[in-house]
């Protein structure tokens, strides 16, 4: 496994490695400066002042402020994405169980945090004057939504439901959505773990545990 790059060791990595590291750490400042400052005030010269290079540096790497957004919005995206398929990959075959480890995934810390939600409800703002931010979001959301109702189909051939899986599987990423809210302006001190434990509240509801297969 390649040594990670670093501060340190920078000069002494690849054209490619520092490529890529630039690039992280550029999109990493450009999610804090959105966090912080909000979309409108987040610019190439905050960026490069919250990662610590020159904005040549950042215009280098990205051309233009446009494409560093939309890169920002492509790898929370993908991280979404990804964190969410890999918890399916190594949930058991059962469909409650495959339920409930999609609703863990969706509050696992690396995604469901104070940061990358202002984040998320940033972007979700810009998206009705910004057709590629739509793009980008509705992708993960879509895929989401697909993979959530294909298990409620599952559930509903196999056990007793209350209802039907478009509409429990509305339930369930409306539930999410609120949930991811609540992170965001909610109480402090609000957990995720509290958060799983009222999704699988709604779960149990829809699907009452100890049924047996149809």
């Amino acid at each position: 496994m390649p040594t990670p790059v670093t501060a340190k060791n920078f000069s002494s990595r690849s054209r490619k490695r520092q490529s890529e590291f630039r690039k992280r750490q550029l999109i990493d400042a450009t999610v804090d400066c959105i966090d912080r400052l909000g979309l409108s005030q987040t610019t190439l010269a905050r960026i490069a002042e919250r990662a610590g290079i020159s904005q040549g540096n950042v215009v280098y790497h990205f051309r233009s402020m446009d494409a560093l957004l939309e890169q920002t919005l492509s790898h929370l995206s993908h991280e979404y994405l990804t964190n969410w398929q890999s918890a399916l990959e190594k949930a058991p075959a059962e469909p409650r169980a495959r339920l409930q480890s999609l609703v863990t995934a969706a509050f696992a810390p690396q995604i469901c945090n104070r940061r990358n939600i202002s984040v998320w409800f940033a972007f979700w703002g810009e998206s009705r004057s910004r057709p590629q931010y739509m793009r980008i979001c509705g992708a993960q959301d879509e895929a989401f939504s697909n993979r959530l109702r294909e298990l409620c189909e599952e559930m509903e051939r196999r056990y007793q439901s209350r209802l039907v899986p478009a509409t429990a599987a509305l339930s369930i990423e409306g539930m999410i959505d609120g949930l991811w809210q609540n992170f965001l302006i909610g109480p402090a001190g609000f957990k995720r773990e509290q958060a799983i434990a009222a999704v699988f509240e709604l779960l149990d509801a829809i699907y009452p545990p100890g049924t047996t297969e149809i």
